[in-house]
């Protein structure tokens, strides 16, 4: 059974061309999950309240046709089986019977106090929306290749406006944060991204951006780091924009 919301594109997650940006699709997929968790319990703020958080370990995302502004859509989501410490979580956006973006994401559950990493069978989610994963998106880790060169293109300081109740860059802007670093993004569609997170992202904190160049297939690597510690690892996939058909 998945776990259903039905939302809008807002004017302010619409791109210059009138299509919503990559990161909000990020966006109301997590929102889903928080409205999952508020209404079937125990949410997300109740769980950090007793000392419990769930963090995000990777994220992979497949969009495969554009939201235009005022669109009216589903955001779907749902628990996986799961096992060891790796909490699967999926999530669907469909607009009528059409399916326009799926994202398959792997959590851990940690002691907020002390750092430690739960086990599935430590947590019930009995009470949660829970069907199978998709096969057609991954939660595995990734690896950027070794032998591909990396250029660093840019700094970012994470902002007030930008933090969870962690104090940290919400997992909802990574998308944005590499995407805005494309050159020509304006006239490109992104159709995949795939995010590891390493190390988190303070307020205040100062983020090294490095990026590799697109290669034939519109593939591009990125890695950020705060001082000499890894924060992510991630790719991105574009395609003309001109070819994609909203």
């Amino acid at each position: 059974m998945k776990f259903i919301q039905n939302y809008s594109v807002y004017a302010h997650d619409a791109d210059s061309r009138g299509i919503m940006r990559s990161g909000a699709y990020t966006k109301y997929m997590q929102e889903a999950a928080n409205q999952q968790l508020r209404y079937e319990k125990p949410s997300y703020y109740e769980l950090f309240d007793s000392g419990l958080a769930f963090i995000l370990s990777r994220i992979h995302i497949k969009i495969f046709k554009p939201l235009l502004r005022y669109d009216d859509f589903e955001s779907l989501t749902w628990c996986c089986p799961s096992k060891g410490v790796v909490f699967q979580r999926c999530y669907e956006i469909r607009k009528g019977n059409e399916l326009y973006a799926q994202a398959n994401s792997a959590w851990a559950l940690i002691g907020t106090a002390d750092g430690s990493i739960k086990k599935v069978g430590d947590y019930d989610t009995s009470k949660y929306s829970t069907d199978e994963p998709l096969d057609t998106v991954q939660s595995l880790r990734f690896r950027i290749p070794k032998e591909l060169p990396l250029e660093h293109i840019g700094k970012k300081r994470v902002l007030y406006s930008e933090v969870d109740c962690n104090m940290h860059l919400n997992n909802r802007f990574y998308p944005d944060v590499i995407c805005d670093c494309i050159d020509g993004i304006e006239n490109l569609f992104v159709t995949e991204i795939n995010i590891s997170f390493i190390s988190e992202a303070p307020m205040g904190s100062e983020m090294d951006i490095y990026s590799s160049k697109p290669d034939e297939n519109g593939l591009i690597y990125f890695r950020t780091k705060i001082g000499e510690k890894t924060n992510i690892e991630a790719f991105v996939r574009v395609t003309p924009y001109k070819e994609v058909q909203a």
